[in-house]
């Protein structure tokens, strides 16, 4: 399940056009997923690794996926906007209680991307 390698990723979406799911917290382990209902004007901000890391994990990333519509749902194309925040490459990613250690933006991504073909 992919939670956002990023800060913050903020998500423009069409009312009615709906299929975002996320699992929280405690619901990752027990895998019940909340529908994220879209509404005309509202952007959803899912919170992502880096952030969660520089905020020395007060705030949670989340897992998150996108659905199929159910048969009453909208069948028609759905269109979304992602704008994808991450910190400035040179930015050291380190959160006032020290819970990690210090990395730069630049060395984190690369990290990230190269753990999902880590071999186990």
């Amino acid at each position: 399940m992919p939670t956002g390698f990023n800060c913050p990723t903020l998500l423009f979406q069409q009312g009615g056009q709906g299929g975002l799911e996320v699992c929280p917290g405690k619901e990752a382990r027990t895998q019940e997923w909340t529908s994220v209902e879209p509404a005309t004007g509202v952007i959803t901000c899912n919170i992502g690794d880096m952030l969660m890391r520089w905020s020395d994990d007060q705030l949670p990333s989340n897992f998150h996926r996108l659905r199929n519509p159910q048969p009453h749902e909208y069948q028609g194309d759905r269109s979304s906007i992602a704008f994808f925040c991450p910190a400035n490459r040179s930015a050291v990613i380190e959160g006032l209680g020290r819970m990690h250690p210090p990395i730069t933006a630049g060395d984190y991504l690369p990290q990230c991307i190269n753990a999902n073909f880590a071999k186990y």
